[in-house]
C-alpha cells in the first residue's frame, strides 16, 4: 500500500523542521561554548597573576602557590624546559613548541586548547610571559564547561516546547491542504473514467477549496461543451440527412428516368432547388450561431431604426404572411433607433415571424410592440419587446425548451418540413449578444407570447 502523499508532505515539512531545529541547537551550543571558554580564560588569567605574585613577591614555594586544586599549573623557563608542573613532575620535554608557549613567546600571552600528552586530559590552556619564565595555567575543559552547559539547559527545553508547537501547526496545516488535494486526486480519477459524475467530489470552504471548484467548474463546461457539441454535430447530420437525400433522390430520377415530360423535370427541378434553399439555410444559421458562441467581434455595430429593419425582413418574407392570410401589426415608433448588430436584429424578427409562418398555422395575427426605459446611473436606454402571434399554443412542458436547438414538439406547433430547428436558438442567442433577457409564454387566446430587452451596445 503506498503512503499517502499528505504523510509525504509532513515528513518533509518535519524534516525541514529537524534541520531548522539541529542548526539553532548548534549555534546555541556554540555560543554557549565560546562563553564558557572566555570565562575560563579569564579565571586562568587570573590564576596566572595569583601565581606570579606568590612566587615574585611573597617568594611562596612552587607547589604551595595558593589555588585551586583542579588548576593545573606549569611554570616554564624561557628556554621552554619545564621548572615545575603540579600534574608531573617528571616532565623532561622542552615546550617552546607548545602553541600556547608559542603565541606568548610572541604576543605575550597565548590560549590553547588539546589534549595533555602527559595526563591524557582534554585541558584549556593559558600561557602569559614574564621576565623570569613563563606562567601556564590550565583547567580541565570537559569538567568546567559541562557544568554551565547543564545550568542553560533551559534553552534546549524551550527549543524541545518550540519544535512540538511548531509540529502541531506543522500538522494541522497539512491535513488543511490535503482535503483539496484528496478531491483533485478524486476529481482526476473521474475525469479519467466514463462516468463523469463531479457532484460526488467536496471541497472545502476555504481559498484552496474556491481554486479546486473553479478548476472543476471549469472541466464540467468543457465536458458539457464536448457533449453539446457531440450533441449539435448529429443533429446537424440528422437535418443535413433529409434534404440531401431528397435532392438526390430528385436529381437521380432526372437523370435515369428518359421518359419524363418537360413539366415534371422542371416539377423535379423546383423540389430539388427547395432542397438546396433548406440546405442554405440550416448552413447560414449553423454559422451564425457558431459566431454567437464565440462571442465573435465579427458583428458590425451600428446605429439604426427598429421599425425600419422589421420592414426589411417583410420585404423578404411577406408574401409568406400574404399566403397565408397573416397580418402584422408593428406598434413602433419609426424614431426607434438601437445600438447594436443590424444583422442579428434582422435575424432575430425573420426567425419569429417564419417560426409564426411554420407552426402557428394560417389566419392568425402577429402584433410587435416596443417601449424605451431608461436606466438608472448608467446614462443609457434598453428596449422592452413583445412579439405575440393568435397562431397556436405549445404544451406547457415544452415552454422552457422552446430555445433548445433541433428540439421538436410533439403537439401543437408541430414543425413543418422547411424549418431548420435553429431559429428560436438563434433569437435567444441574439438577445443575449445585446445583453438582454428572453422568455416565452402560451398566449391566453392562443399562440405564443415573447417577450425579450435589447441593450444598446
Amino acid at each position: 500500500m503506498q503512503v499517502k502523499y499528505q504523510y509525504y508532505i509532513l515528513f518533509y515539512f518535519l524534516l525541514a523542521l529537524s534541520v531548522l531545529a539541529l542548526a539553532f541547537l548548534f549555534f546555541l551550543i556554540g555560543k554557549e561554548r565560546d562563553y564558557s571558554i572566555k570565562a575560563i580564560n579569564s579565571s586562568l588569567i587570573l590564576y596566572n597573576d595569583i601565581a606570579h605574585k606568590s612566587i615574585c613577591n611573597n617568594n611562596i614555594a612552587y607547589d604551595s602557590i595558593p589555588l585551586p586544586s583542579q588548576v593545573r599549573i606549569t611554570i616554564i623557563g624561557l628556554d621552554g624546559e619545564i621548572i615545575f608542573d603540579n600534574a608531573d613532575d617528571s616532565l623532561t620535554e622542552n615546550h617552546l613548541d607548545r602553541e600556547e608557549i608559542a603565541k606568548a613567546a610572541q604576543k605575550g600571552s597565548g590560549t590553547a586548547i588539546r589534549v595533555s600528552s602527559t595526563t591524557h586530559k582534554e585541558y584549556i590552556y593559558f600561557a602569559k610571559k614574564y621576565p623570569q619564565y613563563y606562567i601556564r595555567t590550565a583547567l580541565e575543559y570537559n569538567a568546567d564547561i559541562l557544568p554551565q552547559m547543564e545550568h542553560d539547559n533551559k534553552y534546549l527545553y524551550i527549543i524541545i516546547v518550540l519544535v512540538i508547537i511548531l509540529l502541531v501547526i506543522v500538522i494541522y496545516f497539512t491535513r488543511k491542504l490535503a482535503v483539496p488535494i484528496s478531491s483533485l486526486d478524486n476529481f482526476a480519477d473521474i475525469l479519467n473514467s466514463p462516468d463523469k459524475d463531479y457532484s460526488k467530489i467536496q471541497f472545502p470552504a476555504d481559498k484552496f477549496g474556491k481554486v479546486g471548484k473553479k478548476i472543476l467548474d471549469t472541466f464540467d463546461q468543457l465536458e458539457r461543451t464536448k457533449l453539446y457539441k457531440q450533441q449539435m454535430s448529429h443533429n446537424i447530420a440528422h437535418e443535413l440527412k433529409t434534404p440531401v437525400t431528397g435532392l438526390s433522390a430528385y436529381l437521380e430520377t432526372i437523370l435515369h428516368d428518359k421518359n419524363m415530360s418537360r413539366e415534371q423535370i422542371l416539377l423535379f427541378l423546383e423540389k430539388a432547388y427547395a432542397q438546396t434553399v433548406r440546405l442554405s439555410s440550416l448552413i447560414n444559421d449553423v454559422s451564425t450561431l457558431n459566431k454567437l458562441d464565440e462571442g465573435s467581434k465579427s458583428f458590425t455595430i451600428e446605429t439604426f431604426s427598429i421599425a425600419a429593419c422589421i420592414k426589411d425582413v417583410l420585404e423578404e418574407i411577406g408574401y409568406k404572411l400574404e399566403a397565408n392570410n397573416i397580418k402584422l401589426d408593428m406598434l413602433i415608433s419609426s424614431d426607434l433607433k438601437l445600438k447594436g448588430c443590424y444583422n442579428l436584429i434582422y435575424s432575430l424578427f425573420k426567425n419569429l415571424i417564419d417560426n409564426t409562418v411554420e407552426h402557428g398555422g394560417a389566419n392568425c395575427r402577429i402584433t410587435i410592440s416596443a417601449g424605451v426605459e431608461q436606466i438608472s446611473g448608467e446614462g443609457g436606454y434598453k428596449i422592452n419587446f413583445t412579439y405575440a402571434d393568435t397562431g397556436k399554443s405549445v404544451p406547457q412542458e415544452a415552454i422552457p425548451r422552446l430555445f433548445e436547438r433541433f428540439y421538436r414538439i410533439e403537439k401543437g406547433r408541430t414543425r413543418k418540413t422547411g424549418g431548420t430547428g435553429l431559429g428560436l436558438a438563434i433569437v435567444k442567442n441574439a438577445v443575449l449578444y445585446h445583453r438582454g433577457e428572453i422568455s416565452v409564454e402560451n398566449n391566453p387566446g392562443g399562440g405564443l407570447i415573447f417577450k425579450f430587452t435589447l441593450y444598446s451596445l
